[in-house]
């Protein structure tokens, strides 16, 4: 359990050290964006990595369904990068997020 613990400790460290960005467009000052760094991807997909191998070297074993979502949005991302490499999804227009109006 404290080998988990510490573990996990890790993990949460590193994700509350990320620094990412915050972007105030002047014609709409009330709709912050959070812009995402190439770095800051890379080191999301590293500690998704982390969780499962903190998971399975504590004998856990996470739900088949973690594994085929995270490989879905890693394959989302990569083709998002292909096919639109300048569109914005978080502060796309058309999407409209949970809590927005």
């Amino acid at each position: 359990v404290e080998r988990f613990g510490n573990d996990l400790q890790s993990i949460f460290k590193r994700m509350q050290s990320m620094q990412s960005t915050v972007v105030i467009d002047s014609t709409n000052p009330g709709s912050p964006s959070l812009t995402l760094s190439e770095n800051d991807e890379e080191e999301i997909t590293k500690i998704v990595i982390d969780i499962v191998n903190a998971a399975e070297a504590n004998g856990l074993k996470l739900p088949r369904e973690f594994g085929l979502l995270t490989k879905q949005a890693l394959y989302f991302d990569r083709y998002l990068k292909s096919l639109a490499p300048n569109l914005d999804v978080m502060n796309d227009p058309r999407i409209k997020l949970a809590g927005q109006a």
